[in-house]
This record gives C-alpha cells, structure tokens and sequence, in this order.
C-alpha cells in the first residue's frame, strides 16, 4: 500500500489462485450489474480482460477461456469469486 497523499492511496490487489497445473493473476470486481475480470498465466504468456454487463459470471468465464487456451483439464476454480 503506497498513500500518495491524504485523500489518495493506491494498493496492489491481484490474487493468485492455484488451479491445478495452472496459477492464475488474477483480479475481478464489479458494480451493479456488471462484472470485469483481468486474469494471466504469466508461464502460458496468456492474458485476458472481460468485463459484462449483465448476469454472466466474467471471472468463471475468463479463467475458462484461459484454461482452454493454455490446452490444461484443469476444473476452474471458485477461489476469490465473490461478487460475480
């Protein structure tokens, strides 16, 4: 956490979830009915940003497009989902 000054302070928040063979970057939010979903495999170079208006889930779909692409079986991961 680094304050810049009284009223503005930046943080890193990216989670790292562990999804079989597979580590995800990831970091997803949202705010009345939207969701946004940034995620990476840095070892698979991949990354993606989706972000939705609606009632899709953009964190299950975003990290399911990324396991297809990185060719894993792995299941996805309901590891730091909340608000989707």
């Amino acid at each position: 956490m680094f304050t810049v000054n009284p009223r503005f302070t930046q943080a890193l928040a990216w989670q790292l979830v562990r999804n079989g063979d597979i580590t995800f970057v990831d970091k997803n939010g949202g705010l009345s009915n939207t969701s946004i979903y940034i995620g990476m495999i840095p070892e698979k170079r991949l990354g993606i940003v989706l972000s939705n208006c609606g009632g899709e889930p953009a964190t299950r779909i975003g990290r399911q497009i990324m396991l297809a692409l990185a060719r894993s079986n792995a299941v996805v991961s309901d590891d730091g989902r909340q608000g989707d």
